[in-house]
């Protein structure tokens, strides 16, 4: 009989990660455990995607949860009509860095590979995000600065029940070339929630010291050479 290469789940609590978190971000993420929709807003560097990636893989091994869902605003190309391939791989390009930090937080490629295979973890696209509830999840919205403000309002309408959200974003980093962003909704506008009585139910939290990288377990983190070369090409992009 041939022996299976299936990845096993590791059993509940018994998950080690390849980072420590700063006492920034463990403060963070006590709050966030008991929110449905945290924004953790930083400048590069500081450690926000990070945060929302152990948060969720530790909640998702720990059975809380039954899937990740993961999303970003790809401000020039939001419809996704023009690349080639299916949606996951349209997608692809614009994830290589949330990806890349899920590699750092927990170092195994293949569970993580076979986590997405199975759709326990799911890229979509905000251009399919309507229409959709996602219970029991949580969704991670990386670089919301570059969301409109129909897209903020409609993200965050999506989650469902016994579900977290968690937007990563920074305000120095917008780059609509229009006034129409969702930060300004956020920052400036109480429309997020429908009353008073669910303003307890938005957290925001500011990351103001540097993601110390020592406490990633770099002996033990690898990115292939198509990742490393992926990753350059996707953010040297970004500057044109």
């Amino acid at each position: 009989m041939a022996t299976s290469n299936r990845v096993k789940t590791p059993p509940k609590n018994s998950i080690k990660f390849s980072i420590t978190l700063s006492e920034e971000q463990k403060r963070a993420k006590s709050k966030i455990l008991t929110t449905p929709f945290n924004f953790i807003l930083g400048k590069a560097g500081s450690g926000k995607t990070l945060l929302a990636v152990q948060v969720a893989l530790d909640k998702y091994f720990k059975r809380e949860i039954d899937k990740i869902i993961i999303t970003r605003p790809t401000v020039s190309t939001e419809d996704n009509g023009f690349l080639p391939g299916s949606l996951e791989e349209k997608m692809s390009e614009w994830l290589v860095p949330i990806r890349s930090n899920m590699r750092k937080v927990y170092n195994k490629p293949d569970l993580l590979e076979k986590m997405e295979k199975e759709e326990n973890i799911e890229l979509v696209s905000l251009a399919h995000f309507r229409g959709r509830t996602f219970d029991h999840s949580i969704c991670i919205v990386d670089e919301f600065q570059n969301l409109t403000k129909q897209q903020l309002q409609m993200v965050v309408s999506r989650l469902g029940k016994h579900s977290t959200m968690i937007l990563c974003g920074d305000r120095y980093q917008i780059d609509l070339k229009f006034s129409n962003d969702g930060m300004k909704l956020f920052t400036t506008s109480s429309s997020l929630v429908d009353s008073e009585a669910d303003s307890d139910r938005i957290y925001r939290f500011d990351l103001t010291s540097p993601f110390d990288v020592s406490t990633c377990n770099v002996t033990s983190f690898s990115m292939t050479f198509v990742e490393i070369i992926a990753s350059a090409i996707f953010f040297f992009s970004l500057g044109e």
